[in-house]
């Protein structure tokens, strides 16, 4: 029977798949215990980063952080878009001459009145020092404006479909000093292209409310019809 299968044409065709050749040649085993006594050696590698100092590139330079439900995309700019699976949280379209969208922070001296982003966007104000650190599960932007130091920090939780941004502010001058920070976003809860066709309308769903003994703001989505969901989130 054996016989009578392997004459098949069609089993003759893939014949050659199923013979596994011997490797023709084998490495000595004084050579297979050099190999493992490197590793063992070897140092860890750190995982890669990238440093930007030129907010102002022709092209941005982008870093994605997800956990494979939440996505986070942000230029080297400090703009850019929070997605949840399919939903779009915040506004965001592709331009690569502008890069006004995304979840930005304001700060504000407000002895003199002079104000600044955590990052280059959307102010566009020129810091004396500027860095854009793109680690593998981290987003680190340093700035420098006078006597304040700004260091910002963005990562996704992998356990948690939440985003977290950290400011430090640092004063270096010779007296205290009274600042403002402002966060600012625009809040969609729907499909990109949804928003993308009509956004006007698109705000006319979004509705937020105070939460004073959480010290947050929650945005949800009112329904345009009885079967769509209503997502929501903290900001």
């Amino acid at each position: 029977m054996q016989k009578r299968f392997a004459a098949d044409l069609q089993f003759q065709a893939t014949t050659l798949l199923l013979q596994e050749r011997i490797p023709r040649a084998t490495a000595f085993y004084s050579q297979a215990a050099e190999v493992s006594s490197l590793r063992t050696a070897a140092a860890p590698l750190e995982p890669p980063f990238r440093i930007f100092t030129d907010p102002n590139s022709s092209m941005p330079e982008v870093q994605l952080l997800s956990n494979g439900r939440y996505h986070v995309m942000v230029t080297h700019a400090g703009g850019g878009y929070s997605r949840w699976k399919d939903l779009a949280v915040t506004r965001w379209r592709e331009d690569t001459t502008r890069d006004p969208w995304g979840t930005f922070c304001y700060v504000r001296d407000t002895a003199s009145g002079e104000f600044w982003s955590t990052a280059y966007q959307p102010t566009l104000d020129r810091p004396d020092r500027y860095e854009a650190i793109f680690a593998e599960a981290r987003i680190q932007f340093r700035r420098r404006d006078g006597n304040f130091d700004t260091h910002t920090e963005i990562a996704v939780s992998p356990e948690d479909d939440i985003e977290l941004r950290r400011i430090t502010v640092t004063n270096h001058h010779s007296r205290a000093k009274t600042i403002d920070i402002t966060s600012y976003a625009e809040v969609v809860l729907t499909s990109p292209a949804a928003d993308a066709l009509h956004p006007a309308f698109s705000n006319l769903f979004v509705q937020t409310e105070i939460l004073a003994q959480r010290q947050a703001i929650l945005c949800s989505r009112r329904p345009r019809s009885v079967d769509e969901a209503v997502p929501g989130c903290f900001t």
